[in-house]
């Protein structure tokens, strides 16, 4: 049954190697289905898809380009999200590529990132670290953890030499071989389920955040939560749908529970300050259970 993986990480970390090798079996000067290059800036300036009896393999548009880039990082996170927003594949393996090296605060913010994007599909999240043997993983397991999370780690090299010496070429193909195989038996042992996600396209994020202050509003706070998740449900986004609907549930009961405190005290104005006050802790309850889930 063929496996379906997604390469997320940082330009020119290693990606389209990856997939080159999930993909081809080896990596090669020219014509590789995934564009692989060794100049200062990502080769991948679109999403690419390629499929074999094994594998399908997304490999992602590089994070962290200049704006001066074909494409940014800003417009690399868009492109993402509206692509798997639209099309809601079934993913088995859901790799992030860093190279092996000092982690910077640069990849723990693309590390977020892409935690954010395919959020739901954490039990099928990999560490991929290229330019790395196993001892490198294991050496600076700690670290690695401290900043990616207990997620399972895969060490891979695929070196590809300029150089026209037949040892060096042989060399390299042999590290290429065994890396790859080191990559799919692990992959086997894994063997994860495949997993289908509902990713927000970066206008449905807006869109999220714009919700959290409206939701604080009372009534019309409820009203928007309730038709936006029947606007989720249209989309095909049940778990985003219900999420809006328990959102809105709750706002209704606070409002009728409004209404009861202003018959009572005779205030309404002290009603809605305490229906508010009240969606405000229930909004905060939700960001922190979210951000202790994430730790998990």
């Amino acid at each position: 049954m063929r496996k379906y993986v997604v390469l997320f990480g940082r330009a020119g970390y290693g990606k389209s190697s990856i997939a080159n090798m999930l993909v081809q079996g080896d990596i090669y000067r020219n014509n590789n289905n995934f564009s692989v290059g060794h100049g200062a800036e990502g080769e991948t300036v679109c999403i690419r898809s390629e499929f074999t009896e094994k594998y399908q393999v997304f490999d992602m548009i590089g994070l962290g380009e200049p704006s001066s880039h074909p494409v940014s990082h800003k417009e690399a996170v868009k492109t993402i999200r509206n692509y798997f927003s639209s099309h809601q594949f079934l993913l088995n393996y859901i790799f992030y590529v860093q190279r092996k090296g000092r982690i910077t605060e640069e990849d723990v913010k693309m590390f977020k990132i892409f935690k954010e994007t395919f959020k739901g599909g954490e039990n099928n999240f990999i560490i991929v670290i290229t330019h790395s043997k196993p001892e490198w993983v294991t050496e600076n397991l700690e670290i690695i953890r401290k900043h990616f999370g207990n997620y399972p780690i895969i060490s891979v090299d695929f070196p590809l030499t300029e150089d026209d010496d037949d040892d060096i070429i042989a060399s390299d193909n042999r590290k290429r071989a065994q890396s790859l195989q080191r990559l799919e038996d692990k992959l086997s042992e894994l063997n994860y389920n495949a997993v289908e996600l509902e990713v927000l396209s970066s206008t449905q994020i807006t869109e999220k955040k714009i919700s959290e202050i409206v939701s604080i509003v009372p009534i019309a706070g409820s009203f928007y939560q309730l038709v936006a998740s029947s606007v989720y449900y249209k989309l095909g986004k049940p778990k985003h749908a219900k999420e809006r609907l328990i959102d809105g549930s709750i706002g209704v009961a606070l409002d009728i529970a409004g209404v009861a405190v202003a018959g009572v005290s005779k205030s309404v104005p002290k009603a809605l300050v305490k229906d508010a006050a009240e969606r405000i802790s229930y909004g905060a309850y939700k960001k922190i259970s979210g951000y202790i889930q994430s730790q998990r």
